[in-house]
């Protein structure tokens, strides 16, 4: 499956959101907001780049979505992690996308550590600016501070550079403080926050926004063109392999770079997906 994607980066300067967009006051902001985490070093690096678009992430040329673990399950074994990362590093990615997915209850152990570490590496050896996300539900968490508590023990454990959040316009209309938390929460880390959207609505404290693509072109473009006339973010399109071409006549403005989710096979010698690699197309 094909993914393009778009992403700023947390911390910059935004305009004020329009309130035609729906944006809520500062002060109901406020109320779902989540302290600072201080006096802690990160070893993760902030991405640079622009809300705006005027400059974008070189790190997502190459977004690729590997899965490895889906809330509680290894959908490859960790024994496997070697081979996972010399594979990722044959395709040189700049982003690794989807590798752990967490549900709220979950820690990371010292074996996603472990997995982590070594896909990592073998991945920055080839492209030192890689980056790596971890995806969490965002409809999953009944208040603030437990999507902040969660986020803080994943980042002491695996220092993700982004996180990327299922259901994020619905958490926005049915659980701000969710959003808004974990969205203080990530940048105060340097971190970039983003998520899925299915409606003309994004938060719009987001860095980044996730469109599922399984639509007509023309509705795709209608979408992305309300979601950037709201909050000028770059957007994720998720888009089958021979649909790609739809991108092409999206308007000026609105940006988007491939983005493959691998599927990942435990049953295959080694773990090669050689049925993967003859359809990237760089």
């Amino acid at each position: 499956m094909l993914l393009l994607l778009i992403v700023a980066c947390g911390g910059t300067t935004r305009g004020a959101p329009l309130e035609s967009a729906g944006a809520r006051p500062a002060s109901a902001r406020a109320t779902g907001s989540a302290a600072p985490v201080r006096g802690r070093a990160h070893a993760h690096v902030h991405l640079p780049g622009e809300v705006r678009g005027v400059r974008l992430y070189p790190v997502f040329a190459r977004a690729i979505i590997a899965p490895m673990y889906l809330d509680g399950r290894w959908l490859v074994p960790p024994d496997s992690a070697t081979s996972v990362g010399a594979f990722l590093a044959s395709l040189s990615p700049t982003l690794v996308s989807g590798l752990f997915s967490f549900a709220p209850e979950e820690a990371p152990t010292e074996t996603h550590r472990r997995v982590l570490n070594t896909v990592r590496q073998a991945v920055r050896e080839r492209v030192p600016d890689a980056r790596f996300d971890v995806y969490l539900d965002a409809l999953a968490y009944p208040s603030g501070p437990s999507v902040v508590e969660h986020m803080r023990t994943i980042t002491e454990q695996l220092e993700p550079d982004l996180w990327l959040f299922t259901r994020w316009d619905r958490a926005d209309r049915e659980n701000f403080a969710v959003v808004a938390s974990a969205s203080n929460q990530a940048h105060a880390n340097g971190q970039a926050i983003g998520g899925t959207t299915e409606s003309l609505e994004i938060p719009t404290d987001s860095d980044f926004g996730v469109v599922l693509g399984n639509v007509l072109p023309r509705e795709l473009t209608r979408q992305l063109t309300a979601l950037t006339a709201i909050h000028a973010l770059p957007y994720l399109v998720t888009v089958g392999e021979s649909g790609s071409g739809m991108l092409s006549a999206l308007p000026s403005g609105i940006h988007a770079f491939p983005h493959w989710r691998l599927a990942m096979h435990p049953e295959l010698p080694g773990l090669t997906i050689p049925q993967a690699t003859a359809r990237f197309r760089w």
